[in-house]
């Protein structure tokens, strides 16, 4: 198993998203790495749309869609306990085309919401 198929497997068995330090201390279990194996990996698996990043906690999730075509990720993230969930980005993309800026184009986003979910409310 490559570095890039482990990293991926410890993300799918993962409740919760994880930080790439919390991946590496998983990876190491079962191999000696280093952290640029795992950002390495991480940016790989980022690039292929598999896996999405929070940059508000700096941790990372399975993406939720099918790969059949890119999306643009949007995130909802609990202020309280930083869970993490992938939302339909399609709402988002809706709404984007109806501002009107002319100085931005949003055929290609990220959103990241900050709230909290019900298990915090």
């Amino acid at each position: 198993m490559n570095n890039t198929d482990m990293v991926l497997n410890i993300i799918k068995q993962s409740s919760q998203p994880l930080t790439a330090y919390a991946i590496l201390e998983l990876c190491k279990k079962k191999k000696k790495v280093q952290a640029m194996t795992i950002y390495r990996a991480l940016n790989n698996l980022m690039d292929k749309g598999v896996i999405h990043k929070s940059n508000q906690h700096k941790t990372f999730l399975l993406c939720n869609h099918n790969h059949n075509k890119a999306h643009n990720p949007a995130i909802a993230i609990c202020k309280k306990c930083g869970d993490s969930e992938e939302l339909k980005s399609e709402l988002f993309t809706n709404l984007l085309k109806k501002i009107p800026l002319k100085k931005y184009s949003f055929s290609s986003y990220e959103v990241e919401v900050a709230t909290v979910c019900r298990g915090c409310a």
